[in-house]
């Protein structure tokens, strides 16, 4: 059992960028006081920090035993050290993993049938409490379970209900897309700086025209209809839209995915034993 404190409802094994991102909009969100939070971890910077802003800390792993809803937060290539440490669960817990790679069969494999397991992927703008996270019911877990999973989740963004064979490609879509999205944004600022923009000016009008056009989209939620909309025939638009189509942009956009999710089932097997 979880000696030192019997009333805690949550704890974290591993809280690095993600997990620390997930935890601080529970308690922005007031989801969860910090009494109610255990945080695992071995860093003792992130164990001082937490620490600090009232939750109780440890670097033992045996520390969860007992806790009603874990969440494993530690590197894929972690994960078997950490099952070993904490061993087949004693009492039932929902495991809410956040790893990449690893199915729900594994993990309650690990831990054992008492650990109803709930997959999630999130992405980096739960950072700023503005991402999108996908959860999938795994191995043992209930429709209650799926629920705090989701509770958990909103705190840092929206959420998305999807079985647990697309994770992959999920994980090519929202959790690999932003880097996508940072790329273009990295050569359109090239670009302008070489149509004779100063930098300070094409970051400027790059990022804010990428904020407005998402806020925008999210609005309407019709990319075809808002594209249409800016791109008059023989115009401006329409010439650079023209380029982007013969050097191949929607085809790239398809290869780029397919690689992101053949890599992530190649991860799943050079993970799994």
């Amino acid at each position: 059992m979880n000696t030192e404190d019997d009333t805690k409802k949550l704890g974290f094994l591993g809280c690095g960028n993600m997990g620390g991102a997930i935890l601080e909009g529970i308690l922005e969100h007031g989801a969860l006081s910090p009494k109610d939070i255990l945080v695992v971890e071995k860093s003792s910077e992130r164990r001082d920090f937490w620490k600090q802003n009232g939750l109780s800390v440890s670097d033992s792993v045996e520390a969860l035993t007992g806790l009603p809803n874990i969440v494993l937060g530690v590197k894929p290539q972690s994960f078997d050290q950490a099952a070993s440490d904490l061993g087949i669960l004693e009492s039932p817990a929902m495991v809410m993993s956040i790893m990449a790679g690893i199915d729900s069969m594994r993990i309650s494999g690990s831990l054992g049938p008492k650990a109803r397991v709930v997959r999630v992927m999130p992405n980096t703008p739960c950072a700023i409490g503005m991402g999108i996270s996908a959860i999938a019911k795994g191995a043992h877990a209930t429709d209650s379970d799926m629920k705090t999973a989701s509770m958990i989740m909103s705190t840092v963004g929206r959420v998305v209900e999807v079985d647990e064979t697309s994770m992959h490609a999920v994980t090519a879509t929202s959790g690999s897309g932003p880097a996508y999205l940072f790329l273009l944004a990295e050569s359109w600022i090239d670009a302008s700086m070489k149509a004779g923009l100063s930098r300070d000016v094409a970051e400027m009008l790059v990022i804010e025209t990428i904020r407005g056009s998402a806020e925008l989209l999210h609005r309407e939620r019709d990319a075809v209809s808002l594209r249409s909309t800016v791109t008059s025939k023989g115009g401006t638009t329409a010439a650079g839209i023209e380029q982007l189509e013969r050097n191949g942009i929607r085809e790239s956009l398809v290869q780029a995915l397919d690689a992101a999710h053949r890599r992530g089932i190649e991860l799943d097997s050079e993970i799994t034993p």
